[in-house]
């Protein structure tokens, strides 16, 4: 933006690790939304030939990676600094690489920032192999008692009962927020490295620093849902960072009814439900890593940074 230009500038953040078919379908869309709008893509650690591809079929986007995984967090943080350094954005759209983007997607999500007291936009997302049925439609429902993140509308038929601009909890992976506010927060905070509840933990921090998040239905985007951990399997490793992470976020954010609330009902109905779930998998694993998980958890429970 040149000295004197006041008109608001975006920087696209996608993140991706061995989903080298989907990243290029995702910048596709993204080209065909905006095809002049500057994007950063961090590889954390693929070794299916993501880079190469990208660099052959889409030379405008700086891409980068990194030789390991380094968790959604740190690889969204550092990817915002490359995006900062080298194109000064107002606003950065933080993009999961699993999405089909809607013609008009970028242009509405920046739109609601002529207000300055919005931090924060959310788009609306639906499923891409069942497009009438709703993924997102306004950000996250937080139960704290039970433990449980839900998406607004997860999986109704969409009927236009999610089409109305709303105050929200956002989450990532198709979100935009202002460049300023987004590094006086510290971006994404590491301690949820490798994965969630990051987004939404920065979403609820943004709007204690006095910012609203908006969820904008204008915005419109399909997703492929994915997971990315571990090939997409409830492993050990998965179930200890869950479990630990849910009870950091839980004392950041809940009340102290609600931690009661959770431990006393949440958790054993989690662990019951998870054992049963498991045990049918015939994956043990999983169980060995949640038990270590919460037991970590709680031994820090009062000494885990806020």
């Amino acid at each position: 933006m040149s000295e004197g230009d006041s008109r608001p500038t975006v920087a696209i953040v996608m993140l991706t690790m061995n989903q080298r078919d989907k990243t290029l379908r995702a910048l596709q869309s993204v080209r065909e939304d905006s095809p002049s709008v500057p994007v950063v893509l961090w590889d954390n650690g693929s070794t299916d030939g993501t880079l190469d591809a990208v660099t052959h079929g889409f030379p405008d986007v700086r891409s980068h990676r990194h030789p390991s995984n380094v968790g959604v967090a740190s690889g969204r943080n550092a990817a915002a600094r490359l995006a900062v350094s080298a194109f000064q954005p107002t606003h950065l759209l933080f993009l999961d690489n699993d999405l089909v983007l809607k013609p008009g997607f970028t242009a509405a999500l920046l739109e609601p920032f002529a207000d300055e007291r919005v931090g924060q936009t959310q788009a609306k997302l639906l499923y891409l192999h069942d497009p009438k049925r709703i993924n997102d439609g306004g950000g996250c429902r937080i139960n704290f008692w039970l433990g449980r993140t839900d998406p607004v509308g997860f999986r109704e038929i969409d009927r236009g009962q999610c089409d109305a601009m709303a105050p929200c909890v956002s989450c990532g992976g198709a979100m935009m927020v202002r460049a300023d506010v987004f590094e006086r927060l510290g971006g994404f905070d590491s301690l949820f490295d490798p994965f969630g509840p990051e987004d939404i933990d920065f979403s609820l921090r943004l709007q204690a620093a006095g910012y609203r998040a908006l969820y904008v239905p204008g915005a419109l985007a399909y997703h492929e849902v994915s997971h990315s951990f571990e090939g997409g399997d409830y492993t050990a490793t998965y179930a200890h960072a869950k479990a630990r992470h849910w009870l950091r976020f839980l004392r950041r954010h809940g009340s102290p009814l609600q931690q009661a609330g959770f431990l006393l009902v949440g958790a054993p109905l989690i662990a019951l439900r998870m054992v049963f779930r498991e045990l049918a998998r015939g994956n043990p694993g999983a169980l060995t890593g949640s038990a270590r998980g919460l037991i970590q958890a709680v031994r820090d429970w009062r000494g885990a940074r806020n």
